[in-house]
């Protein structure tokens, strides 16, 4: 026991918390949290925190009754604040109830942490607790980070810390501590039972890999250790890697990621979808690199889930978090002489006689003829052609001649005469058919001005 609470002390030392701060200890009565609760009431005054107690009674077993009753009355005794939440029989979920159950709980942790202004929550995971977590993430796969199992120290929410000072200590240990110093503990009956997987691997696996090797949890926790620190170094370094390719524009460069070895590549990609919280398997950083990597297909996009898509556009990529607007598709204006059509807060298009137009600085013309009148100003449609010196061209070519990105081909804005053939896409390419300005029959000229447009 001496040895066991004069480590407690000098862990509890090297966190470096404040004189007398307050700290809330998740308790569910079990040998664990009540060796916790002991522990930290037993450091020396100087460095000894103010305990307050969190319980949940889960309404799972017939027991949760003596539970609430005892937990209350130990608090009472002790002077600890305690904070109970009940979770309603009617609440349980028919499946994944240790999850929603986890979620219950730490949803109930950090509202009191708020109300009582509480910067730190302690639990009681031990060395046995981050053995079993490892081989649970080894069996499931995954990525990689998730092999350094539970930190000993993490934010908590925007404000807290979670702690786990236990991490350290074997379950063997704790046990150990509460029977000499009869301490009261319940134990819960379904941990007895091998119907979860953390069970199982509790009650055969870990004993025997404790039988091949003593020092098994040590090792684990170790590797968890360096695993957790190569990691570190590695995240810092693709920040690096990926901020050299972010462009203006918040997209980044293909052909720089492209010269990257395939680990590097795989690691910007990982670090790309951690930036946007996306929950990502190897299937789906397999289809990511393929996209990526494909030069006969230079765009495309990929569903990432959870309403992320990674979008591929000729010399950039990004992660777009919601479809594509293609708002005003089926919008067509006409050009009436004399007037301006606004197609963006800087840009506007005219129609106006030759003779009348007065030019300014930067603005771009075509001239027509009265006979191709009327005129439409309108998004491009399926078929759209545009004759040329060479013959008719499809438009979809010539944007993919142009290597004009899918999300901007659709907000394109075309000038067509009244035979449907297209005059113009704005700012990228005009029929070379039509008639100089010198000669007689070209009366109109269509204009596009950039200026900032005038809300009033």
């Amino acid at each position: 026991m001496q040895a066991t609470k004069q480590q407690f002390d000098l862990q509890w030392q090297n966190l470096k918390l404040s004189a007398k701060e307050k700290v809330l200890v998740a308790v569910s009565t079990g040998a664990d949290s009540m060796a916790l609760l002991w522990l930290l009431a037993h450091l020396p005054v100087a460095i000894r925190p103010q305990i307050n107690v969190a319980y949940v009674d889960h309404q799972l077993r017939d027991q949760s009754k003596a539970e609430t009753e005892f937990i209350q009355r130990y608090c009472q005794e002790y002077g600890y604040p305690l904070f109970t939440k009940t979770w309603a029989v009617a609440e349980h979920p028919q499946t994944g109830l240790e999850e929603k159950a986890r979620k219950m709980r730490y949803g109930f942790f950090a509202t009191v942490l708020k109300k009582q202004k509480i910067k730190y929550l302690l639990t009681a995971h031990h060395a046995d607790d981050q053995a079993e977590t490892f081989l649970m993430k080894l069996l499931r796969g995954g990525d990689l980070a998730q092999l350094t199992g539970i930190k000993s120290r993490r934010k908590f929410g925007a404000r807290a810390e979670l702690l786990r000072p236990l991490l350290g200590f074997t379950k063997a240990q704790l046990l150990h501590l509460v029977q000499e110093q009869n301490i009261t503990y319940f134990e819960d009956e379904t941990n007895e039972h091998d119907d979860y997987l953390r069970n199982r691997l509790r009650h055969h696996v870990i004993p025997q890999l404790k039988q091949e090797n003593p020092q098994f949890l040590a090792h684990v926790e170790s590797y968890a250790t360096q695993l957790s620190e190569v990691l570190s170094l590695a995240d810092e370094a693709s920040k690096e890697k990926l901020a050299k390719l972010r462009q203006d524009d918040g997209s980044y460069a293909l052909e720089q990621w492209q010269t990257l070895d395939l680990p590097w590549q795989n690691q910007l990609l990982r670090q790309l979808f951690c930036q946007q919280q996306l929950e990502l398997s190897e299937k789906k950083l397999a289809q990511a690199s393929r996209l990526l990597n494909n030069t006969t297909k230079p765009q495309g996009q990929l569903n990432l889930g959870q309403g992320y898509f990674l979008v591929k556009e000729y010399h950039h990529f990004w992660i777009a978090d919601h479809l594509l607007p293609s708002e005003n598709l089926e919008l067509q204006r006409s050009l009436s002489l004399g007037e301006w059509q606004w197609i963006s807060d800087t840009e506007k298009v005219g129609l106006f006689f030759k003779d009348a137009y007065r030019p300014r600085p930067g603005d771009e013309v075509l001239a027509v003829s009265e006979a191709e009148a009327p005129f439409l100003l309108r998004h491009r449609r399926p078929g759209d052609r545009m004759k040329t010196k060479i013959g008719t061209q499809k438009i979809k070519q010539i944007l993919i001649d142009r290597k004009i990105a899918k999300t901007k081909r659709e907000r394109l804005w075309l000038v067509a005469a009244k035979d449907g053939n297209i005059l113009w896409v704005v700012k990228v390419k005009k029929t070379d058919l039509s008639p100089r300005l010198v000669n007689a029959k070209m009366q109109y000229i269509i204009v596009l001005r950039r200026e900032v447009k005038d809300d009033e």
